[in-house]
């Protein structure tokens, strides 16, 4: 009798335990996200992307975002390029080779700045690193993901759309729960049907609600009776070092080009191989 009373008290002991921890209030990811937002301190990112179908290249970005507020104010991003396999003749006709390549994007309150990559194509002036142009970059500096998921009210947005919540694995060190869902947009023209769909996972603390790793794929699909053309392009990212100083600045003055002072001269390789005509 003792013994049936000493496993029946443990197993109402357990039963409270595990209880209480499934009822245990989950981290809000949008709160936690808010309380990150604070001036000069920003995040780690690292995302890889690949196109489908391939143009013969993959790529990386990585770099510091810097908040402020309520926002990301300011990024400073790095991005690789290097040949996947063999290049479209097309593309080697009027390039050349695709050399493996790296381009430098800050990004300010009204302004990018851009050096290397596809600057690097054309005749800038001696001492000019450089090419500013005017206006926002990208909203949330995280490259070519298209959600932004480092701002609250766009964040809170898209966490609507989920469809399903699970364990996610050990990510960045911290026990993860996996949000995914998917959003359908048709661009479509009356003559022209197109449709984007994404399909978004976000990977996020449990305990902390910070985001640790986003995964989306985008589809730019054009259904149609004979055929149905389609491109994918997909995209993982990480973000680690929440909280960490970040001060971004502009490049020194004396090395920037403003793109309506530019004056380049920038002709494909194949152009002086092709007859225009008299």
């Amino acid at each position: 009798m003792r013994r049936l009373i000493a496993t029946a008290a443990a197993f109402v002991m357990v039963t409270a335990l595990t209880t209480g921890a499934a009822q245990a209030k989950a981290a809000d990811p949008v709160a936690a996200l808010a309380a990150q937002l604070t001036s000069a301190r920003g995040v780690h990112f690292n995302s890889v992307s690949k196109l489908t179908p391939s143009l013969g290249f993959k790529s990386r970005t990585y770099g510091d975002l810097q908040f402020g507020r309520s926002r990301v104010t300011a990024s400073n991003t790095i991005a690789t390029s290097s040949a996947d396999g063999e290049l479209p003749k097309e593309f080697t006709d009027l390039f050349g080779e695709f050399p493996d390549a790296s381009s430098q994007t800050i990004s300010l309150k009204g302004a990018t700045y851009m050096s290397g990559g596809l600057v690097d194509f054309f005749d800038m002036p001696p001492g000019k690193s450089w090419l500013r142009l005017k206006g926002k970059g990208n909203a949330s500096g995280l490259g070519s993901t298209a959600v932004n998921v480092l701002s609250p009210q766009e964040l809170r947005t898209l966490l609507k759309t989920t469809t399903s919540k699970k364990p996610g694995g050990v990510v960045d060190g911290v026990a993860t729960t996996v949000y995914a869902g998917k959003i359908k947009l048709d661009l479509g023209l009356p003559d022209y049907p197109l449709l984007w769909t994404t399909n978004w996972k976000l990977y996020i603390g449990t305990k902390d609600g910070l985001i640790r790793r986003i995964t989306t794929r985008d589809e730019l699909e054009s259904p149609s009776a004979k055929n149905t053309q389609k491109v994918v392009l997909a995209s993982d990212t990480h973000l680690t070092n929440w909280g960490k100083k970040v001060w971004i600045d502009a490049p020194a003055e004396k090395y920037v080009l403003d793109l309506e002072d530019a004056d380049f001269s920038f002709a494909p390789k194949v152009l002086g191989g092709i007859n225009l005509g008299d």
